[in-house]
């Protein structure tokens, strides 16, 4: 299948074949980066064109720091080589605005139909209920919002400490029965140590990528309206980097992250963090593989 192209690394608007035309459309936002969730999981290419839009409002909406607005794009247009890789034909919609870019799709495409995973943002949820799309439920989080108000039910407070211990119990996440593996369910009085006064450089430095074409292309697409130091490879921007810094962290890291958890320090920001929640934010990591190799490690001891 013919890709079709809107993106300015591609210098004109490729026309969709026929084949792709009338083809069930799986329209992917910017934070759900993962072939395995929601309405992605069964698509295939013979039977499914990919919708992605990248909205110029989003991006011209306040001042990002460049790393936040190279990440999550430098992803998007990744992710979207994938699926091409994979044999299906991606529209990459660089529009005005979301609801604009699925507008140009349609006019495009003509899709049988638009199916979208449940969105995870309150906006992005408004925009698809305005729209005639098939919305597939989310399993990208441990925990969806159905489950959450079962736990809520008429509870007059909240703590993350109760819901915390509901989910491993529901989850089974280190718990020897129906007690929390090691006798206790946290230990954050002993791992709230101040770090050490000296021997900052103990802790291993992160995981860099060699940025390319596509990182420059991102930076100078998104350089006027945003700030901030300029990416340098830290955050990885493909399913393969992410699940690379995973397997460095529970390798090296987790051993060292316990009686520090809460400390940074000016001379070494990241001590023995994950650094893996952005990319669990978009998708590129998903919260039970993360869960599962923590536990893997501990019962491996």
């Amino acid at each position: 299948m013919m890709a079709i192209e809107t993106s300015s690394r591609r210098s004109a608007v490729v026309a969709p074949t026929m084949n792709s035309v009338n083809l069930e459309t799986i329209w992917v936002f910017g934070d759900q980066l993962n072939r395995d969730i929601g309405a992605l999981r069964l698509a295939r290419p013979d039977t499914h064109q990919i919708l992605m839009v990248e909205s110029r409002a989003k991006v011209a909406s306040r001042r990002w720091h460049i790393q936040r607005a190279h990440f999550i794009v430098a992803s998007m247009r990744r992710f979207a080589d994938e699926l091409r890789e994979e044999g299906f034909s991606v529209d990459y919609q660089r529009a005005d605005s979301m609801r604009d870019g699925v507008r140009r799709h349609q006019e495009m495409c003509a899709p049988s139909q638009i199916s979208v995973t449940e969105p995870n943002s309150f906006a992005a949820r408004e925009l698809v209920s305005s729209l005639d799309v098939h919305v597939e439920m989310s399993d990208q989080f441990l925990c969806h919002p159905s489950l959450f108000e079962e736990f809520a039910g008429t509870r007059k407070t909240f703590k993350m400490e109760d819901f915390y211990r509901w989910q491993r119990k529901r989850l089974n996440i280190l718990m020897d029965g129906d007690t929390p593996a090691g006798g206790q369910w946290n230990f954050d009085e002993e791992n709230r140590e101040p770090p050490p006064k000296t021997g900052h450089d103990r802790w291993p430095q992160p995981v860099y990528a060699q940025l390319d074409e596509i990182d420059a292309e991102v930076m100078r697409d998104v350089s006027e309206t945003t700030w901030g130091a300029v990416p340098d490879g830290t955050w990885a921007t493909s399913r393969r980097g992410a699940l690379e810094r995973l397997d460095f962290f529970v390798k090296e890291l987790l051993p060292m992250f316990g009686e520090h958890e809460d400390a940074m320090l000016q001379s070494n920001w990241h001590l023995a963090h994950s650094l893996l929640s952005p990319y669990l934010n978009i998708g590129l990591l998903l919260p039970g593989e993360v869960v599962n190799a923590a536990q893997e490690a501990f019962r491996s001891g």
